[in-house]
């Protein structure tokens, strides 16, 4: 016989367990919406957060940007790194900005650091903090002022203004980043092996285009700028020649100033041999150097002034010139306020070439040209340096003097430029014929220094554009947190 009475029980227990696991399950289902909602929340706080810490380092990169060759002056901080910090923060200001950043309606909050540096040369790191909500993220950006050696090659023109156009002709090869404000004169079919961009519309291609890239007369574009060719590409502002002052400056506290006539030499050893004066403002010769062997001066920075920039020397001699040649070991910068002569090799005791590690690296910087004395050099040539000529040309004085490469004289005379070419106006270095072959002179080779991306010469300047803007590199962008930037 069957217990109704405990079948009931036992039939409202289940029915109480089940509801029991029901309400459970309710009850850990919203839970769970809940904290999804929230964990949802937080997310997008957090995004929102980063975006408006992004927001304030475009803010102030802009600043800097526009602020060309001026200085924005340094937070004053705790820890930079932590924006909330700085009793004198960047942003926000009262009277520029105060550092409120709407979002989707709601309005979140920023706040900037800046840490400026001059070496070794001009960079900034900046740090901003966002905040949307309860939720705050840093990050850190830091950018390095562009130097002009940013360039293989870069002219202001393509004309010179004494022997007119000039051609970049089959057999050159230039690898690394090329700009001109002007517009390339081509025959045959020299090689750009890397971003090309001129301020010109279109090549002026002599002798027409064609699709046989072993012709020395007819171009094929697609072999002569297998990256690709810019045009109508903004112009570059070189360095004015207000820009010797700095190195005029530079070498007065602790680097050498010469006047005069002056020669030098680098020494594998990391020393320079010397030939030249040290003239004082009342025009007395304080020392004079005669194949005198010395450590490279302090900061790196060599400068060769005229005696006419002496106002008691009463000279209108522009003898601001300076024989170099020799091997590189150390970091320095020859400036010259007249023009540069190149008498031999100049190359690096450590080849970047080969171990990249290598910290060797020369600049050159003339007013007017940096020439190569052919009666002295080899016709195997090499230059590792940066060349900047402000006012004129890098050239050959005898260019058509030199081993005839077409016949085979001395194996065929080449120059192999490593580093950076910066001139006004581009320079002759060899002769070619009506068929579009190197007849005399030096066939020229140039090859990027990759080092020189973010590196440049001791107390090189900071590059703008046409604009009067600055031009840098942004070298590393990361996340803070708890104060420590990745």
């Amino acid at each position: 016989m069957i217990n109704l009475r405990q079948n009931k029980g036992f039939a409202l227990t289940l029915s109480l367990i089940f509801l029991f696991l029901v309400v459970s399950f309710m009850a850990v289902f919203f839970l769970a919406v809940s904290n999804g909602v929230n964990e949802a929340n937080l997310i997008d706080k957090s995004t929102k957060a980063y975006y408006i810490a992004d927001a304030g380092l475009a803010d102030a990169y802009e600043r800097i940007v526009k602020g060309g060759l001026s200085t924005v002056t340094s937070s004053t901080c705790v820890n930079a790194s932590i924006p909330s910090t700085c009793t004198v923060p960047y942003i926000p200001s009262s009277t520029t900005d105060n550092g409120v950043y709407s979002l989707s309606g709601v309005n979140g909050s920023y706040t900037v650091s800046i840490v400026y540096s001059g070496s070794p040369r001009t960079n900034y790191v900046i740090t901003s903090q966002g905040t949307y909500g309860n939720v705050t993220r840093t990050i850190q950006l830091k950018m390095i002022g562009a130097a002009i050696s940013r360039f293989a090659y870069w002219s202001q023109t393509e004309i010179n203004p004494t022997l007119g156009t000039l051609w970049w002709i089959s057999g050159m090869l230039t690898t690394g980043p090329v700009q001109t404000n002007g517009t390339f004169n081509i025959i045959g079919n020299p090689v750009f092996n890397g971003a090309t961009a001129e301020n010109g519309a279109s090549p002026n291609y002599d002798y027409g285009t064609g699709t046989s890239s072993t012709s020395t007369t007819k171009s094929d574009p697609a072999y002569v700028f297998p990256d690709g060719l810019t045009n109508n590409s903004p112009t570059i502002t070189l360095p004015t020649t207000t820009t010797l002052s700095n190195f005029s400056t530079a070498a007065s506290s602790s680097g050498l100033t010469l006047t005069g006539t002056s020669t030098v030499i680098f020494n594998p050893t990391g020393t320079i041999t010397v030939t030249g004066k040290v003239i004082n403002s009342n025009c007395t010769t304080t020392t004079s150097y005669n194949n005198t062997t010395m450590s490279i001066p302090a900061n790196g920075v060599i400068y060769v002034q005229s005696t006419k920039t002496i106002p008691n020397c009463h000279s209108s001699s522009s003898d601001g010139n300076v024989t170099v040649q020799g091997t590189v070991n150390g970091q320095l910068t020859v400036a010259a306020d007249q023009n540069i002569y190149i008498s031999g090799n100049v190359q690096y005791e450590t080849n970047p070439l080969t171990n990249p590690s290598s910290t060797n690296m020369l600049g050159l910087v003339a007013s007017q040209n940096i020439t190569v004395i052919e009666a002295d050099a080899p016709a195997q040539l090499a230059i590792q340096a940066v060349l900047v000529a402000l006012q004129g040309s890098f050239d050959v004085d005898q260019y058509s003097k030199n081993p005839d490469p077409v016949s085979g004289g001395l194996d065929g005379a080449v120059m192999s430029q490593f580093g950076s070419l910066v001139n006004y106006a581009s320079g002759c270095t060899g002769v070619v014929n009506s068929s579009g072959q190197l007849i005399d002179g030096w066939n020229q080779i140039q090859s990027y220094d990759t080092r020189l991306a973010t590196q440049a010469p001791p107390s090189f300047p900071p590059l703008v554009n046409s604009s009067g803007n600055g031009i840098y590199v942004k070298e590393k962008i990361s996340e803070c947190f708890s104060g420590v930037c990745g």
